[in-house]
């Protein structure tokens, strides 16, 4: 591989981002880099990557948007209705959803379709989706004991299969946004009798 600037940002920037998440189960100044610092490494990569820059404003500008903000309206509006706090509602579409989907079902399988093929592709940013997640196996391994470790990363990796084959099909991320930020934002409203669903379905 030439070490030109562009292959320099493609092979740190996940590591970076990586690090950033994992740090931030030990400190919290780390959890405010990962925010911050995040959307920048995003800046670079779509900047200097030329594979990556080719398709962004076919990706952005794809007609699935309408769905993403349509549902986002819905959302402030049942979270305004219901006192439960609409800003709740942006924080959870920014993180984790457009952190982790732009990431990892843009960006991440972008860079991996330059050596795999697309199936290949999605299946590896869903291994390690399961690893970026395992941050809390590794900090927190008393929330999952016994066999809860193992649906934990089968959990994450499965999900992440969903939303991979779904961002191949549509060509953009705009429905796995979607329905990322409906799993999550959807608990406040469910019964104690579902409330196994968005459990199962979102990470933490």
């Amino acid at each position: 591989m030439r070490l030109n600037r562009s292959n320099i940002i493609a092979v740190t920037i996940e590591p970076l981002i990586f690090a950033l998440f994992y740090l931030f189960q030990v400190n919290t100044v780390f959890y405010y880099l990962y925010l911050g610092v995040t959307p920048f490494l995003f800046f670079l990569a779509c900047f200097y990557i030329e594979d990556i820059r080719a398709v962004l404003s076919r990706t952005l500008l794809h007609k699935d948007f309408f769905y993403f903000a349509s549902f986002l309206a819905i959302w402030l509006f049942l979270y305004a209705a219901t006192k439960n706090g609409p800003l709740y509602v942006f924080e959870t579409a920014y993180y984790p959803v457009f952190l982790e989907e732009f990431n990892f079902r843009f960006i991440l399988i972008m860079l991996l379709k330059r050596r795999f093929n697309p199936g290949q592709a999605i299946v590896i940013q869903a291994l390690l989706y399961a690893l970026f997640y395992s941050s809390f196996l590794v900090f927190y391994p008393s929330g999952f004991p016994g066999i809860f470790t193992e649906l934990f990363i089968l959990d994450n990796f499965s999900m992440a299969i969903l939303y991979g084959f779904i961002y191949y099909f549509r060509k953009n991320f705009y429905i796995p946004l979607t329905i990322h930020m409906s799993l999550y934002l959807v608990s406040v409203f469910l019964p104690a009798s579902l409330g196994w669903i968005p459990q199962v379905t979102t990470p933490v």
